[in-house]
């Protein structure tokens, strides 16, 4: 006979959490952890950018200091960071450094990955695509083609340079995209805000 009691692996969940010791626990965010969530919790209503850092781990570190975001934010016309609540430096997962995943917008938080401690970027055996090359060369120019594959060679300074005026601002971007613009126009959006206001606020030898 057919067991008319509907079976599921979700049996137990509790919206999208899950049941311990039989007490339901909330699902904790795998992008934001929970000493993160409960700075933000905390943190009072019109308040200045949090910037929350986690622990890289030993392979990497965060190429630029709370007060240097700070410093860019600030240089900004407020109505475009009035929505963002918080710069999380985050200890970059396995899965995003795989996909080559370095920030990402995240509720009303910007997330910035760490960077490698080594400055090194592995690409591969393949050499990378020509948009690649050209989305890095305002930032870092300097590739190595060896026997274990494609190799992007960075400085401190670069990487520096890098997230302040190409992350940050990318991401801030998507804060100030059109409410109505089409998802495969969002990433063109933001880049061209990055761009636009890198050449703004970087002297004129650095810019892009």
């Amino acid at each position: 006979m057919i067991n008319p009691i509907r079976r599921s692996r979700k049996i137990g969940r509790t919206q999208g959490g899950r049941v311990k010791g039989g007490r339901a626990r909330e699902k904790e965010s795998r992008f934001l952890t929970r000493p993160i969530w409960e700075r933000l919790s905390s943190a009072p209503e019109g308040g200045e950018t949090l910037v929350l850092r986690e622990n890289p781990s030993r392979n990497f570190y965060h190429p630029c200091s709370g007060e240097e975001i700070r410093n860019v934010i600030s240089r900004l016309p407020n109505r475009d960071t009035r929505p963002i609540k918080a710069i999380v430096l985050r200890r970059t997962s396995k899965q995003d450094y795989r996909r080559g995943i370095e920030a990402r917008k995240r509720f009303a938080c910007i997330i910035l990955n760490a960077f490698p401690s080594s400055n090194v970027i592995h690409w591969g055996e393949k050499k990378p695509p020509d948009n690649v090359f050209s989305h890095y060369e305002p930032w870092c120019r300097n590739w190595e083609e060896n026997p274990g594959g494609w190799h992007q060679i960075w400085t401190a300074e670069e990487a520096k340079r890098y997230y302040l005026y190409h992350l940050l601002l990318h991401e801030i971007g998507h804060f100030n995209q059109p409410w109505s613009i089409h998802k495969t126009k969002r990433e063109s959006f933001a880049e061209d805000y990055a761009l636009r206001w890198a050449r703004k606020l970087l002297p004129k030898t650095l810019r892009p």
